[in-house]
């Protein structure tokens, strides 16, 4: 199991390049990635998404790269001096035809002509896709190991939380048969009560208990919940990458059922332990909603 929720950071240097990676990310129901590169690393962004995608399957990534390299500053100019040539014998032909002198054409040619400009850096997309693909690498492993760190912190919680769940439907079994006994009870108290001016007939009387116990009848309710206790049991303890949601899915059934055992109940004992079934969820809705 992991959780949405991780973060990790490299540092790394050495002769030639420094690098500062960071990741973070919080749940979301699909996968949304931010990716912040430098200038010269931005032929390499699709190439990052797809790695993080080969990582992880759902959550709100943001991730950014710092880098340097060490001896950019020494190649990263050019020289364009077929251009400057060119430049030059205009400035002359302008001098002789005007009679006139420029007082600085070397700089008039760097400022104005673009005869020294910053190198096309495309050509080095492969040198830096071998360095930062391996550091990407170790960085988003390390990323996986905060998350599955979060996501056993989460299962534990679960297993707690499903133990208390389980415990609230075992008193609601105990408590089923005296729902029908009750009504029972207290149908006859009535009837009793007023017996002297109204005919009642047994099978009447034994109708409108059937047509109750049918109504309140929660044995089907009863016997889903503890078919998706298995199921989430399962899932708990399941090592998947991707099971969010799934167990999104199981827990709105679980829910439901608990909902509608509120609906049915006509025991206050009864209704007491759904209210609590269902404030038990409410404390695991939202950390549900952070499973990857």
């Amino acid at each position: 199991m992991r959780s949405m929720t991780g973060y990790s950071k490299l540092n790394y240097e050495d002769e030639n390049y420094v690098i500062s990676m960071e990741i973070k990310s919080v749940n979301n129901k699909n996968l949304t990635t931010k990716v912040k590169l430098p200038y010269n690393l931005n032929l390499l962004e699709n190439y990052i998404r797809a790695e993080i995608a080969s990582f992880i399957s759902r959550g709100s990534i943001d991730f950014r790269i710092e880098f340097e390299d060490k001896n950019e500053n020494l190649k990263s100019l050019k020289y364009d001096e077929d251009l400057a040539k060119s430049c030059m014998q205009i400035l002359n032909k302008m001098e002789e035809d005007f009679n006139e002198k420029f007082s600085n054409k070397l700089d008039f040619l760097v400022r104005n002509f673009g005869v020294i400009s910053q190198k096309d850096l495309d050509t080095d997309e492969e040198k830096y896709k071998e360095i930062i693909s391996l550091k990407l690498r170790e960085l988003l492993q390390d990323f996986i190991k905060t998350k599955v760190e979060e996501g056993n912190r989460l299962r534990s919680f679960f297993k707690e939380q499903l133990n208390i769940l389980k415990s609230k439907v075992e008193e609601v079994k105990k408590l089923k048969p005296q729902v029908v006994e009750n009504y029972r009870e207290r149908l006859l108290a009535n009837v009793n009560s007023v017996k002297a001016d109204i005919d009642f007939k047994e099978e009447d009387i034994l109708k409108e208990i059937l047509l109750f116990s049918d109504r309140v009848d929660i044995t089907e309710e009863v016997s889903r919940l503890e078919s998706h206790f298995k199921q989430l049991e399962y899932e708990f303890n399941a090592d998947k990458d991707s099971q969010g949601k799934k167990i999104e899915f199981i827990f709105q059934e679980i829910f439901r059922e608990f909902n509608t055992m509120g609906v049915k109940s006509n025991m206050y004992e009864i209704s007491k332990l759904v209210v609590e079934g269902k404030n038990e969820l409410e404390k695991m809705r939202e950390q549900i909603m952070n499973i990857e």
